[in-house]
């Protein structure tokens, strides 16, 4: 695993996921771009969004060195996704 990492779970029959994913994924390549972005298929990956408690999507789940930092389901702001990340990114790579 990275040091940060943004896992985003999705399915293809959901319209929320189809337009959050080209915002979520513009926000960390354009300001994070050192956070390794894994987009997962739900259905394709059943044992992992249960082993994480991924029930609903979209889901994102961000990383810190392996432990869970920040999670979210359903609805999410870009800023809200904005604030979460930028802490530990400017801890890792800009100090």
């Amino acid at each position: 695993m990275e040091k940060l990492e943004l896992w985003y779970f999705y399915s293809d029959d959901c319209a929320i996921c189809e337009a959050l994913w080209p915002k979520v994924k513009a926000l960390m390549e354009g300001e994070f771009p050192r956070v390794a972005l894994k987009k997962c298929k739900a259905q394709d990956h059943l044992a992992l969004a249960g082993q994480h408690r991924m029930l609903s999507v979209p889901g994102i789940l961000f990383f810190v060195e392996g432990k869970e930092h920040f999670r979210a389901n359903g609805l999410l702001r870009i800023a809200d996704l904005r604030h979460q990340v930028g802490p530990a990114y400017i801890a890792f790579y800009q100090s």
